[in-house]
């Protein structure tokens, strides 16, 4: 009977698969979590294994790299959930026999381990037929490649190009893969090719060392290294190589490759890079848009009311509406800014400046508008403080984001409150500047996203750009921004800036 080892956390997920499989003739164990599938291969040593990618504690990527480290040729199969396939061609660097999507199908099922039913067999046909090679290739090349010949048909069908070379690089074994990967053909790369020419220059002499070396599985092995091969027509081409040296008495007699060509992994990542672009692009622009929609409202508001002030002679009216106009043409110029420095890839500039005097001039600024509000606008600064190199321009900037949205944290209605712009010098940490107000506070879900684009704490009054801008800045210096709040109890928020 084949065993099989099946991983998931969902209870009825794996009664049907075990249904599945059992119908299909396999000797299945089951798992309900990553620990207790470790201790049932280590018990049972199946050939293939079927693992859910997302479990709780240890997930699937895991189970596969522990399992890969104790049984290298045990076919791991993933299952991923939609919108994983990040994780599923992470799964195929780590060496995954394939990945299969939920709701898993009795066809894509199927295939995968028909897949891995064939790579297993394979490798155990290219194992007998390795250890005939390592007896034989102390005769001569001509009955090392005829013997081959012979027996050529049982590593053709790897998908992954397998190549041998004797010690002085002449190529014994080109199986089809290889000729798939370099445009090569069999009698071609036999008759007339030395291994090193299926490299760029000096790169075949840097891989004899690593194979040599101790930093990839060796000395007399090299595991998943990542390199550029030569095609036939001069395409560099991205592979993932693992080679290792045959000895024949303790005498080294061959070499023997395999390649995994890289190609369609990197498209995929590339594909997945790009529609992450496209989805974040999308999410800018629909989250600008909202944000301009709503100070447009505000002006075309303030224009009725200015309409309504020239008809009617009201100079209330006019007074109002102009108002609105204003303070939305400064929302709109707040945010075009905030846009620009967002994605200004231009460096800091750096200047030896006083903390203390920047964190004076925002509440200076702040503190007129904080008090029309009924709110208490305090600055605790440690007159200690040293001079530090700093973007001035880029920290008050920082500091007014923190302080108008500590403003903006009270609710309309809400009496009285208490923001404290605070500085101190912590000898381990750096520089601190703080922002601590007793406002509405935000949900554990808001606070760990707060950073994102786009995501704002003031519902329609924000666009969510001001805390973006202002943890790049602080990024930008080396920083790191820390915040700590609970809901109808304040926020604070603490810039660590190195010295």
């Amino acid at each position: 009977m084949k065993k099989l080892l099946l991983i998931d956390d969902e209870a009825s997920t794996r009664d049907l698969l075990k249904l599945s499989l059992e119908i299909e003739g396999y000797t299945v164990f089951v798992a309900e979590d990553g620990p207790r599938g470790l201790e049932l291969f280590a018990k049972e040593n199946p050939s293939i294994i079927l693992t859910d990618i997302k479990m709780p504690g240890m997930d699937g990527i895991e189970v596969l790299r522990r399992i890969k480290e104790q049984s290298p040729d045990a076919e791991v199969i993933v299952i991923t959930g939609h919108g994983e396939m990040n994780l599923a061609i992470e799964a195929l660097k780590l060496e995954a026999s394939d990945f299969i999507s939920k709701p898993v199908s009795d066809e894509s099922l199927n295939v995968a381990l028909k897949r891995a039913q064939e790579k297993i067999w394979l490798r155990n046909r290219l194992r007998e037929y390795t250890e005939d090679l390592e007896r034989m290739v102390k005769e001569t090349s001509e009955e090392l490649i005829k013997h081959h010949a012979l027996e050529h048909n049982l590593i053709q069908t790897s998908m992954d190009g397998i190549i041998a070379n004797d010690r002085q690089g002449k190529i014994i074994i080109f199986n089809e893969g290889a000729e798939r990967i370099y445009g090569y053909t069999r009698e071609e790369a036999i008759s007339s090719i030395n291994v090193t020419k299926l490299y760029p220059e000096g790169q075949a002499r840097h891989i004899k060392k690593m194979i040599y070396g101790n930093d990839h599985g060796g000395p007399g092995r090299l595991i998943n290294y990542s390199v550029e091969v030569l095609t036939k027509t001069g395409e560099l081409v991205p592979i993932l190589l693992s080679a290792t040296v045959l000895y024949q008495k303790g005498e080294e007699v061959a070499t023997v490759g395999y390649f995994k060509d890289m190609r369609e992994v990197i498209r995929l990542e590339q594909e997945l890079g790009e529609s992450e672009r496209m989805a974040t692009v999308g999410q800018t622009v629909a989250g600008i848009a909202h944000g301009v929609k709503n100070y447009l409202h505000g002006m075309k508001l303030g224009a009725f009311m200015i309409d309504e002030g020239l008809e009617k002679d009201k100079s209330e009216s006019l007074r109002k509406g102009w108002n609105l106009v204003r303070k939305n043409i400064e929302r709109i110029n707040k945010m075009t800014k905030e846009m620009l420095s967002l994605a200004s890839t231009s460096p800091p500039a750096f200047e030896l400046c006083s903390l203390n005097d920047i964190a004076e001039e925002v509440c200076e600024q702040m503190r007129a508008g904080a008090e029309e509000r009924g709110i208490r606008l305090i600055s605790e600064l440690d007159p200690a403080l040293p001079p530090t190199t700093v973007d001035s321009a880029g920290i008050l900037t920082c500091l007014t984001n923190l302080v108008t949205n500590a403003i903006e944290a009270f609710p309309e209605d809400s009496i009285g409150g208490q923001i404290i712009v605070s500085s101190r010098d912590d000898p381990a940490a750096g520089v601190c500047l703080q922002v601590k107000d007793t406002g509405g506070g935000m949900s554990k879900e808001m606070r760990e996203q707060i950073f994102e684009s786009l995501v704002s704490t003031k519902g329609a009054r924000g666009t969510g750009l001001g805390l973006a801008l202002t943890h790049k800045i602080v990024r930008e210096h080396g920083g790191t921004i820390q915040v700590e709040s609970e809901l109808n109890k304040g926020s604070c928020y603490t810039n660590i800036l190195p010295r």
